[in-house]
């Protein structure tokens, strides 16, 4: 019998197990595990994330200010290190908030998210928000796929999409009701 050889990509890695995140927010003394995360960042990913080339010193500068001026921080942080962050700004607009994530390369596509997710939905909750605003770059693919997941109405400005997540007092954390018609 003729045994065939199983194919593997020439760039297959071996992925991590997926370890829960335990997600808690983060305040100034984490500037120096979000400094990491953010400068830890190729790239594409600062240019997706900000929509510009970010140096170092600017990611040092972002760090400072998002942890001394956003509405709510919090990190996911799995094996003791922060793997993802998510930002809560307040947008002056009545019940909207808008947030932001970031995550590790190679801690992507592991539900840190989605538990980030999570854990903006309950601070809009408590906090008595009726939607969290995403937005980001067409191309960044992960986040439509977040998005969609929790029912976010979506709106293509340019080049970028904004997915309205609609926080509803009546859902667990992280569930969303679809404010598409």
């Amino acid at each position: 019998m003729l045994e065939t050889a199983r194919y593997a990509p020439p760039e297959c890695h071996v992925s991590r197990p997926a370890a829960a995140p335990r997600v808690r927010p983060l305040d100034a003394v984490d500037a120096t595990d979000l400094i990491d995360l953010l400068s830890g960042l190729d790239q594409p990913s600062r240019f997706s994330r900000f929509s510009s080339a970010m140096s170092d010193l600017r990611l040092v500068q972002h760090a400072q200010h998002a942890l001394a001026t956003s509405a709510f921080v919090a990190g996911a942080f799995v094996e003791d290190r922060l793997r993802g962050v998510v930002e809560v700004y307040d947008t002056g607009c009545s019940g909207l908030s808008e947030a932001a994530f970031v995550v590790a390369a190679d801690w992507r596509r592991r539900g840190l998210g989605f538990a980030l997710l999570q854990a903006a939905s309950r601070w809009a909750r408590q906090s008595e928000r009726t939607t969290l605003r995403l937005v980001f770059s067409r191309q960044n693919w992960p986040m439509r796929q977040l998005a969609a997941k929790v029912g976010a109405r979506f709106d293509l400005i340019l080049d970028e999409i904004e997915a309205d997540v609609a926080v509803d007092p009546g859902l667990p954390a992280g569930q969303a009701r679809s404010t598409a018609m």
